[in-house]
């Protein structure tokens, strides 16, 4: 991959060299070539460029947290950010197909102490980071176990399919990304009344540099580095603890 990228990074700045001299001799004002030269350097790294620009601003505008209503319930429902199923692989043998099926990363309700958690499933993970669409599907997951083990993070945990949603409560997530700048939209609702909760805006930007440091063409998706790299949120933002979990509590 390193060899590739520096492959290409060569051809483009080759091109791009022919192609301000070009400018050059076509215009024989100085302000064309300058804005080649622009052109040039913005192309391949205006998602870099424009998400540290709009960052902070955005921390500003978008950035908030409000909480109308808290509740206790026995499970959460998910639409949006956990849209994903995933299998373990066949080696697990002493798992069922149900135990080896994942769905996004909605585990940790069951390390709060929810009793079980669903989501809607409209796509299917082919690879480490490719995944296909598939019709939507209602998942729910429970632990394995019955014990208080069943609040460690590495207990097992069965996932299968379900005609209707069980939970009261609907977490919806809607990401809006422009290049490395992601706004994240957390809203919380009762589902029996259809009214809001409560909601969060988050903003942040992928930690885009990998390890030549040198952003290029992220924006074609050829390379995907900013999924390995994680990502930098506003630093008022308390997300470390899901925000859901500020407004719905387990059942005593």
């Amino acid at each position: 991959m390193l060899f590739m990228m520096l492959f290409f990074m060569a051809i483009y700045i080759a091109l791009s060299f022919i192609f301000i001299v070009f400018v050059k001799k076509l215009f024989k004002k100085p302000l064309y070539k300058w804005l080649a030269v622009a052109f040039v350097i913005l192309f391949p790294t205006w998602d870099v460029v424009f998400g540290y620009l709009a960052y902070y601003p955005a921390c500003f505008i978008f950035s908030k947290a409000e909480i109308y209503e808290t509740a206790e319930t026995d499970g959460i429902y998910y639409e949006g950010g956990d849209d994903y199923v995933y299998k373990l692989s066949e080696g697990n043998a002493e798992r069922t197909e149900e135990e080896r099926t994942m769905v996004g990363s909605i585990y940790d309700v069951f390390v709060k102490g929810f009793y079980f958690a669903e989501a809607k499933v409209t796509r299917e993970s082919i690879s480490d980071t490719k995944k296909k669409s598939i019709p939507s599907t209602f998942y729910r997951c429970v632990p394995v176990l019955t014990s208080i083990d069943k609040t460690s993070p590495f207990s097992p945990k069965r996932c299968f399919i379900v005609d209707k949603i069980k939970s009261r409560y609907l977490v919806r997530v809607t990401k809006i990304r422009i290049g490395i700048l992601e706004i994240n939209l957390k809203r919380v609702y009762d589902r029996t009344s259809g009214k809001l909760m409560a909601k969060f805006n988050r903003v942040s930007r992928w930690a885009y540099f990998n390890f030549l440091t040198i952003p290029f063409f992220n924006w074609l998706e050829w390379a995907d580095y900013s999924e390995a790299e994680g990502s930098v949120h506003c630093p008022f933002d308390d997300y470390l603890d899901p925000f859901e979990y500020k407004v719905l509590r387990p059942v005593k």
